[in-house]
């Protein structure tokens, strides 16, 4: 029961610092180094406890830590995500070195026995899951115009209110509309076009889609990982058992 309340505290330690992590990622795309050294500051205690309350094994420890971190490192040169994702992973694979049970959770598996990784395949595979939503959220909206492709992956704005850290699906080049299938990076240039064409009437909203941070779907993958299990591990041994 100890054990219980010891992984419960870590949670709930934990969860607020990736919430965190997101909201600066969110703001301004990147997050302090600072961040993961408080993280690791913090729980150095709980580790070095963990291991005398439940014994965990060193040598899987570091297993899981160099499995994370090259999974983590190769993810980060073929450019699949950023640094603040990897750097989440790594920080993951060192402050649990046992796959946390807290009560009746996780209620499907524990997977390979590594939350880190766990967290990581839960995160790809329920990522497109915001994609539904936006198509569901569009479709609610009754909007017409634009590819089929926006109703998966963007919204409408204001041709002159285009949102930070939004890439633009529809854009103004020599007076005339132009859609395009992946977002473009606006510049100056491209949103005086907007504005200018907004406030002569040429175009009212446009489509625009958000440049959401991986480490949203981390944090999600997480929890799932600590509720569920890992869902991927759980399809798998379906289909093949």
């Amino acid at each position: 029961m100890i054990t219980e309340y010891f992984y419960l505290l870590k949670v709930t330690v934990t969860i607020p610092f990736l919430i965190f992590a997101c909201k600066v990622d969110l703001e301004e795309r990147r997050v302090p180094n600072r961040l993961w050294k408080y993280m690791l500051l913090i729980f150095a205690p709980f580790v070095v406890l963990e291991y005398f309350i439940v014994k965990f094994n060193l040598l899987f420890m570091l297993f899981q830590f160099i499995l994370i971190f090259s999974l983590s490192y190769l993810f980060y040169q073929f450019g699949m995500w950023g640094g603040a994702d990897a750097k989440a992973l790594i920080v993951l694979s060192v402050i649990y070195p046992v796959y946390p049970e807290i009560f009746f959770t996780p209620i499907i598996n524990k997977g390979f026995g590594i939350l880190a990784f766990s967290t990581l395949s839960n995160s790809i595979i329920f990522s497109p899951a915001v994609i539904l939503f936006v198509f569901i959220k569009n479709l609610k909206k009754g909007l017409k115009g634009g590819n089929l492709l926006y109703y998966f992956t963007g919204y409408r704005v204001d041709a002159d209110r285009i949102p930070r850290f939004h890439n633009l699906l529809e854009y103004i080049n020599s007076g005339k509309l132009v859609r395009v299938k992946r977002g473009v990076e606006p510049d100056e240039k491209m949103l005086r076009e907007l504005k200018k064409a907004r406030e002569n009437g040429k175009v009212d909203k446009i489509w625009v889609t958000p440049g959401l941070p991986f480490l949203v779907f981390i944090t999600a993958g997480f929890i799932i990982s600590l509720l569920l299990g890992d869902v991927l591990f759980w399809i798998i041994g379906l289909i093949l058992f």
